[in-house]
């Protein structure tokens, strides 16, 4: 069965062009499905079969300077939109803000990736960890159909860090999100690379990977998702 892999460019790269050459040197016929999530600046002008948006806002329109609301997105033909992520969250963002985010996405037939793992440590075991979750996700996933919601697990220390959560950590916490809000599908991302991608993609339960900085190394990407 083919896994669901996204790449998270953050921002990067710093130009267009550089964004085209990016974009055009990733496999287009790769064994799992492939989304790339590059800058909103340049969402219309790079060239894929999958493209996403790395955040929306709720409203449709307005006074919102500096927004860029799911209907916008919907016009570029965009399919997949990333919410909550611990680095929006960090910034503000609360629960009920990726609520109405997600809200909007389906209403706007946009299929809402929906981060949570913000909060958690190290440290805390499994049940301290679903314990946060379970807030994350009751609250963010509240009025919807979980159903057409894929979900990201991130655990917050390890995003950026090298540190990376256990496959068999991440294989748990993926069964309970599944089992519990019968999300579509749950992606583990948070430092994932080439070299332990593979054993996150051969859980039953993980749906696939959110992919930061590694999505930037075409050579390596082209690897993960082809595993």
């Amino acid at each position: 069965m083919k896994k669901l892999i996204i790449a998270n460019w953050k921002l990067n790269p710093t130009t267009l062009k550089e964004a085209q050459r990016l974009a055009g040197s990733i496999s287009s016929k790769a064994k799992n499905t492939v989304v790339l999530c590059p800058p909103t600046i340049f969402l219309s002008q790079v060239g894929f079969k999958n493209l996403g948006a790395q955040d929306c806002f709720w409203q449709e329109r307005g006074a919102f300077t500096g927004q860029t609301s799911a209907l916008q997105l919907k016009s570029l033909k965009i399919k997949y939109c990333i919410v909550g992520h611990s680095e929006k969250r960090a910034t503000g963002d609360t629960d009920e803000m990726v609520n109405a985010k997600v809200k909007s996405l389906l209403e706007n037939k946009i299929t809402p990736v929906m981060c949570v793992g913000f909060g958690t440590t190290v440290e805390q075991d499994d049940l301290e960890v679903v314990d946060i979750l379970r807030h994350q996700l009751d609250i963010g996933l509240k009025g919807v159909d979980a159903s057409k919601v894929i979900v990201a697990y991130e655990p917050v220390w390890a995003i950026g860090t090298g540190k990376n959560a256990s496959p068999e950590h991440a294989e748990k916490i993926s069964l309970f999100v599944k089992t519990k809000y019968n999300a579509s599908k749950v992606l583990y991302g948070g430092s994932v690379n080439l070299y332990n991608a593979k054993p996150f993609l051969d859980q039953p339960n993980i749906g696939g990977l959110l992919v930061g900085g590694e999505s930037l190394i075409p050579s390596h990407f082209n690897q993960i998702i082809n595993m």
